[in-house]
């Protein structure tokens, strides 16, 4: 999924400079970087097809499918697609709604009053089939329990059935973009309840067999097909078979013959051959959104119908969609325009690799693409004037993980002479020019990525959907104390904590074998150490599992129980020791050492009541 894609980024090593060399001028000098980076990364073998509107340019396996067995990468080795998986889903709605047996605006309570759901606005605002594809429900994504599921008798039925409170609107459907592994699914099932048939059959003679995709299964592949056995970073230990809770959120087995074959129906607009299988207007319709605050301003960046719109490579368009599974990881993606498209496949967890081998194929695709001339700038508006101030994103993917991303999410929306300027306060500055009166575009893009965007009926006067990559961010404007008050104070706790270790290098030794064996009211010192320890617990339990962060944090086990250990110690700790510091007499720690201890339990005190505000006492991840 997504989501593990955008995890794994998040915390690996930027890649070096090596995949910003100049782009491959041929096919065989392609093929010989892909292999320097599988070799670099400890990535076993890639699955890749590279084709043009009317053939293929190149499908191939290269590296290893399975290293015990010294078993060859080849054009037919299954690989796990992840959530590139979504789009077949998205194609049978369309199928059945040109059929007339369903529309996309259709409430689901209409057709499965079974499934269970919570949307405290349905009577005016109903949770519709197009929100479960665009991801607008305002669900929370599946929780750790959820993706920790292995097991491979449930059906599509038993497993939306797992855990349905995950299932209940945040906010009011058809505003903000929130992904959501539940959604697809959820239409998954309506598909097959309205069609009285399984849903994978259905899909299989309708789109897979059509389309040219003869060996793709949402199932485990039989032993005797040419599967590839997916690893660890270390490109060596094996994970086990995931079989996905929800199958059709991303369950897919596909080969790079059967990649190039979608590819192809999606480039000829939804035909193989000459032979009609989905009308080209559905293929346009799933590849820009509809249903959110941003896409009805007008925006035709973001995520469609289980295909997404983005403006990369200094302007040029590419639609697709991204992938990811434990030890699996997929990219697929387009030009219309150009009718040229890839997709690869590794065998590996690892989101260095398959970003440097996205980028070089994505160089080599577009090699003598003609950039786009931009359109003048529109000139700027009074009304988006008023939407100058400082904002903090609200439509978290994880409610559960909220607490931390809102943190790294606060931005300044400066307003200039002639366009905006997006500033967070971690990360890059992003200027933007008028296209309209609530529209804007980046210098060199010819498409809106940022809408200004009036959310009424959450009672917020102005709000802001911004498009990076393909996912849109909705931002709400806070006021800037509040927003420079808690990213300030994170800093300074951050800041006293190391501090407190690097104290503690000197007082502990100390207290150990020398001076400070009497001192008294040595919790002063004590209580914020344990604190930092605590803290520094939680990271390392938490960077140390990132290639096994499902397994570890999805069931109870040394490394989730160490978390919620360390999320009960760390409010205990920094209790103690702002009381203790403010009990301890001057004359007995020094002025210095008492200050700080204040300070530094204040901080913490702070910090403690804020994990409690949000639920992480006590943190349970698996719960």
């Amino acid at each position: 999924m997504p989501f593990i894609l955008a995890l794994l980024l998040a915390v690996a090593p930027l890649p070096p400079d090596s995949a910003r060399r100049a782009p491959p001028r041929s096919i065989a000098e392609l093929e010989a970087r892909i292999n320097e980076i599988l070799h670099q990364t400890h990535t076993p073998g890639a699955g890749i097809a590279i084709v043009t509107r009317n053939h293929p340019l190149w499908i191939a396996g290269l590296g290893k499918a399975d290293v015990a067995s010294g078993r060859d990468a080849t054009a037919e080795t299954l690989f796990r697609i992840g959530s590139v998986s979504k789009a077949f889903t998205s194609l049978m709605v369309l199928l059945l709604e040109q059929e007339g047996k369903l529309t996309l605006d259709d409430p689901i309570h209409r057709y499965i009053p079974e499934i269970a759901f919570q949307n405290r606005w349905e009577t005016t605002d109903p949770i519709r089939i197009v929100h479960l594809l665009e991801h607008t429900t305002g669900w929370d994504d599946w929780a750790l329990k959820d993706y920790a599921v292995n097991d491979s008798t449930l059906t599509l039925a038993q497993g939306l059935a797992f855990d349905p409170a995950t299932r209940t609107s945040r906010w009011r459907p058809g505003t903000r973009v929130a992904y959501c592994n539940s959604g697809p699914p959820v239409a998954a099932y309506l598909v097959q309840r309205v069609a009285g048939r399984p849903f994978e059959q259905l899909v299989r003679e309708r789109l897979f067999l059509p389309i040219g995709m003869r060996t793709a299964t949402y199932l485990r592949p039989d032993p005797g097909l040419p599967a590839a056995t997916l690893y660890h970073l270390d490109g060596r230990t094996p994970f086990p078979y995931w079989h996905v809770l929800e199958r059709p959120a991303g369950s897919i087995n596909a080969s790079a013959r059967d990649m190039a074959a979608y590819l192809h129906f999606l480039l000829n607009r939804g035909s193989v051959h000459g032979r009609v299988i989905v009308p080209g207007d559905l293929i346009e319709r799933m590849e820009h959104p509809a249903s959110s605050l941003g896409a009805r301003a007008g925006l035709a960046t973001g995520y469609g119908l289980s295909l997404a719109t983005s403006v990369r490579d200094s302007g040029l368009v590419w639609v697709g969609h991204t992938g990811g599974v434990p030890g699996g990881l997929t990219v697929l993606s387009y030009r219309p325009d150009q009718g040229v498209g890839y997709a690869l496949m590794i065998n590996s967890g690892n989101p260095g690799a398959v970003w440097k081998i996205d980028r070089l194929v994505r160089a080599f695709v577009a090699k003598d693409a003609e950039r786009p001339a931009p359109p003048a700038a529109a000139p700027l508006s009074r009304r988006a004037r008023r939407w100058a101030g400082w904002y903090i994103a609200d439509n978290p993917r994880v409610e559960g993980m909220y607490f931390l991303e809102r943190l790294g999410s606060v931005a300044r929306l400066g307003v200039g002479d002639s366009g905006l300027a997006f500033t967070p306060l971690l990360g890059r500055r992003t200027r933007y020019v008028p296209v309209s009166a609530t529209l804007f575009r980046t210098p060199r893009s010819a498409l809106a990525t940022l809408a200004l965007v009036s959310d009424s009926a959450d009672g917020r006067p102005v709000a802001v959907e911004r498009v990076t990559g393909s996912m849109p961010r909705s931002y709400r404007r806070t006021p800037a104390p509040v927003a420079l008050f808690q990213v300030g104070t994170a800093g300074l706790f951050l800041m006293v904590t190391l501090a407190t270790l690097l104290f503690a290098l000197v007082w502990v030794p100390r207290r150990l074998w020398g001076g400070l064996r009497d001192a008294p009211h040595i919790g002063v010192r004590a209580w914020p150490l344990v604190a930092a320890l605590a803290f520094a617990a939680i990271l390392f339990l938490a960077g140390a599992s990132r290639d096994d962060a499902i397994a570890r944090f999805g069931n109870p086990t040394f490394w989730s129980v160490g978390v919620m250990l360390a999320t009960c110690v760390f409010p205990l700790a920094a209790v103690l020791g702002f009381v203790t510091a403010l009990r301890a007499p001057v004359s007995a720690v020094g002025p210095r050492v008492r200050c700080y201890a204040i300070a530094a339990g204040v901080l913490n005190v702070v910090v403690a009541a804020y994990f409690a505000a949000w639920g992480v006492i006590a943190w349970r991840t698996w719960a």
